[in-house]
């Protein structure tokens, strides 16, 4: 930075190449402007190589069940945010360990979000190539009905795939059942149970967070 002598020279304001006039204790002042690697976008350091890792791993994580996710954030979507963009959130706060081996956490996954009453106690079992799923009826609390249904996903983001149950099961019944083909079983899943409440004229849905059943 450097400052210019009081003349009777006109001198000017603002950037004009790689300079930038300004007025400063009213002294003409004048500076050169940062370098287009100022921010290390060539050279950038060990703390924004491990942003740099977040962001995709996070992203490559959550791509595989973005249609999922914008179904169970659906009541939260905005032109600019959608589901992946909330469920980034959860993973970037909580499930997120650049020292660990996955660095990512899927316990920490939220398929959904809601104010509708979520599963109460639900368990899950595996049964040679069936999961069985239960809960609690809690279908008399808060706006709770006996006829919420399950929003159900089964993922394994090592082969990145997915399983949404298409068949609905009802908060009153307490129990849901996966089956799967022979190729399915051989994978190791991670499973999540929501309810989601349906409104036909709206065509839309009220969801409960989702609830990570574990792995299996």
């Amino acid at each position: 930075m450097a400052t210019l002598p009081n003349s009777n020279v006109f001198l000017p304001k603002g950037k004009i190449g790689n300079l930038v006039f300004y007025t400063l204790n009213g002294k003409t002042v004048v500076r050169s402007r940062p370098s287009r690697n100022h921010k290390n976008k060539n050279n950038p350091s060990p703390l924004q190589l491990i942003q740099r890792e977040k962001l995709t791993s996070i992203n490559n994580f959550l791509k595989p069940i973005k249609r999922a996710l914008d179904f169970g954030f659906q009541e939260f979507l905005t032109q600019s945010k959608k589901g992946m963009h909330w469920a980034y959130s959860e993973i970037n706060t909580k499930g997120y360990n650049h020292t660990r081996e996955p660095k990512i956490d899927p316990a920490f996954l939220l398929i959904s979000k809601g104010n509708l009453l979520g599963p109460q106690n639900p368990q899950m079992t595996k049964n040679g190539n069936r999961l069985e799923i239960t809960w609690e009826n809690n279908s008399t609390e808060g706006k709770a009905q006996p006829t919420d249904e399950t929003f159900i996903i089964c993922y394994c983001p090592e082969e990145q795939k997915f399983i949404w149950l298409e068949t609905s099961y009802r908060r009153n019944s307490g129990f849901a059942m996966i089956e799967m083909d022979s190729i399915q079983a051989t994978f190791h899943w991670h499973v999540y149970l929501a309810f989601r409440q349906y409104y036909p004229k709206l065509g839309k849905s009220l969801l409960s967070d989702s609830v990570y059943l574990g792995r299996v």
